[in-house]
C-alpha cells in the first residue's frame, strides 16, 4: 500500500555553528532551543496532538497540522522573543543563534520519519548557503527567518495579520527563490552577491518611508534616513 500524503506546515530551525560548541554547551542549547520552540507552539494554540517534533541534533523538524500562517504569527514572534530572553544572559559570542524555515505542503509518514519533496525544500531553504550568510553579515542579529517563495506569495505579501513584507528580500539560494526576514532588521543585509530587487509591495512601503521625515521604533526618535540600521530586537508579525 503506498504512502497517503497529507498537508501540513513544516518548520524546520536549525542551530548556527552547532559543530563548533562542546557537548555540555549543546546540551544547554538544545535545552532553550526547545522552551523557546514550545513557548512559540503555546502561544499558537497548538496543543501537542496537533504537531510532531523531530529532533535532528543541531535543531528541530516541527511538523504542524495547522495552516502556515500561524507559524508565522504568533509561533515565531514568541519564539524570537523568547530567545532574545535567552541571549540576554550570555555573552554576545556565545549567543544560541538560529535559521527558522518555513513552508508547506503534502507530505507523508513511514517507519522511517517525514518524506515528501516539501519536507525536502523545508530542509533546503533553512541550509542554504545564502540563508547562512545573510546570518553571517547580521552582527546583531540572533536569528533569521526564511520562507519559501510559496509561504512568501500566499501569506506574507498580502500582509496578514501586520506581516511586514518589505522587511523581507528574495535571494536566489541553492537554484531557488527564498525569502529572508532579520528580526532586529529593518531589511536583512543580503550580500550583494544574492540580492534580488525588493517585491512591489515592499518597494512602495519603502517609498512611503521616505516621504516622511520622522519615524519611530522602540520609542525613540529617528529621521527616515537613518531609520534602516535601527537594531530593535523584537519579534515578527509587526513591528520591525
Amino acid at each position: 500500500m503506498g504512502l497517503e500524503p497529507i498537508s501540513r506546515a513544516v518548520l524546520v530551525v536549525d542551530v548556527e555553528k552547532s559543530s563548533e560548541r562542546h557537548d555540555r554547551e549543546k546540551v544547554e542549547l538544545r535545552e532553550a532551543l526547545y522552551q523557546v520552540l514550545h513557548s512559540g507552539l503555546e502561544a499558537a494554540g497548538l496543543p501537542a496532538e496537533r504537531y510532531r517534533l523531530d529532533d535532528l541534533g543541531d535543531g528541530v523538524l516541527a511538523v504542524v497540522d495547522s495552516e502556515v500562517l500561524p507559524l508565522l504569527d504568533p509561533l515565531l514572534e514568541v519564539a524570537v522573543d523568547g530567545l532574545a530572553r535567552f541571549n540576554a544572559r550570555r555573552d554576545p559570542v556565545s549567543w544560541l543563534r538560529l535559521r527558522f524555515g518555513v513552508h508547506f505542503g503534502l507530505i507523508a509518514r513511514d517507519a522511517h520519519g517525514w518524506v515528501g519533496d516539501d519536507v525536502t525544500t523545508a530542509f533546503r531553504i533553512v541550509n542554504g548557503e545564502g540563508v547562512k550568510s545573510v546570518l553571517r553579515a547580521a552582527a546583531r542579529a540572533q536569528s533569521v527567518v526564511v520562507v519559501s517563495d510559496a509561504v512568501y506569495r500566499s501569506v506574507v505579501r498580502p500582509g496578514y495579520r501586520g506581516l511586514r513584507a518589505a522587511s523581507y528580500r528574495q535571494i536566489h539560494d541553492g537554484g531557488r527563490q527564498v525569502w529572508v526576514r532579520v528580526p532586529g532588521y529593518a531589511e536583512p543585509p543580503v550580500p550583494a552577491e544574492d540580492a534580488r530587487p525588493p517585491a512591489p509591495v515592499a518597494l512602495a512601503a519603502e517609498q512611503a518611508a521616505k516621504s516622511i521625515s520622522i519615524s519611530t521604533a522602540n520609542g525613540n526618535v529617528f529621521t527616515a534616513d537613518t531609520i534602516g540600521h535601527v537594531d530593535a530586537r523584537t519579534g515578527l508579525g509587526g513591528a520591525p
